[in-house]
This record gives C-alpha cells, sequence and structure tokens, in this order.
C-alpha cells in the first residue's frame, strides 16, 4: 500500500499485516494500529481525515494513491 501524508507531503510505502508481525521500522503496519485500521476501506484516490491518539485536534490527511493487495 502506498499512501500520501498530504499534511508531510510525504509519500509511504507499507505493508499492513496482522498486529504479532508489526515491524514498524520495516513499513509493516499493523491493521490494528492508527493507520493501519484508517487505510483499507479507500479506494485508490479516496483519502479520510483522522488524527493520532492524545493528538485528535490535529488530524492527517491521507490520500491512498495505489490501491491495497
Amino acid at each position: 500500500c502506498i499512501y500520501l501524508d498530504e499534511n508531510a507531503g510525504v509519500q509511504r510505502e507499507i505493508e499492513l499485516i496482522y498486529p504479532n508481525g508489526a515491524a514498524p521500522t520495516e513499513g509493516k503496519i499493523s491493521v490494528s494500529a492508527p493507520i493501519g485500521s484508517a487505510l483499507p476501506g479507500l479506494a485508490e484516490g479516496q483519502s479520510i481525515d483522522w488524527g493520532l491518539p492524545g493528538d485528535m485536534h490535529s488530524p492527517t490527511r491521507i490520500a491512498v494513491t495505489q490501491p491495497l493487495s
């Protein structure tokens, strides 16, 4: 999955996996992590506003640039 963090202006490539295999430094993100749970329902080009726990007043805009495989 490739997504664009519009607030940071950074494109990131991640692999969504089950929590027991998460390795964020390797780009393996748990489906139960905030970003991991925000992306699966989006189609290519769709976006969603979301915030991190404790930082809900500063949402990040996420745009999926490649559909999940």
